[in-house]
């Protein structure tokens, strides 16, 4: 009772709390945040490939090296905790952030498509992200 009273009179209560959550609840401690780079132009995206640990956010960094060209990257596996549409203007750059939850391969692609013209999907302009 003594170490108690010490440490409550030399710690403010709140912080004594969050280090109590905090040791006994493991998964609230942050966990490191994987950054991915990827450019997007001509319809490719590079790299086309890449690979992510489940449970640990990304940070995805999408930069279009198109001039005039807009594209977008859509992902979608709500399973697997991805829900992603996000465009990415010419000459731009966008950023988007989730956390894959399910191990797997899941593919992402561009939908944009002009009137009487190949989708930028079917140009070839798709990737493959893998969940471990």
């Amino acid at each position: 009772m003594r170490t108690i009273n010490y440490i409550t009179t030399r710690f403010p209560l709140n912080i004594l709390m969050a280090l109590i959550v905090i040791s006994a609840c493991p998964s609230l401690a942050s966990e490191p945040t994987q950054a991915i780079t990827l450019t997007l132009g001509g319809y490719h995206f590079t790299p086309d490939k890449f690979e992510v640990t489940a449970g640990q956010p990304v940070r995805l960094t999408l930069t279009n090296t198109d001039t005039i060209t807009p594209h977008n990257l859509i992902m979608k596996n709500e399973a697997a905790g991805l829900n992603i549409d996000i465009d990415v203007s010419a000459g731009k750059t966008s950023i988007v952030e989730f956390t894959p939850t399910t191990p797997g391969s899941y593919t992402f692609y561009c939908s944009k498509k002009l009137p009487f013209m190949k989708s930028h999907q079917e140009k070839g302009m798709e990737g493959t992200l893998t969940v471990k």
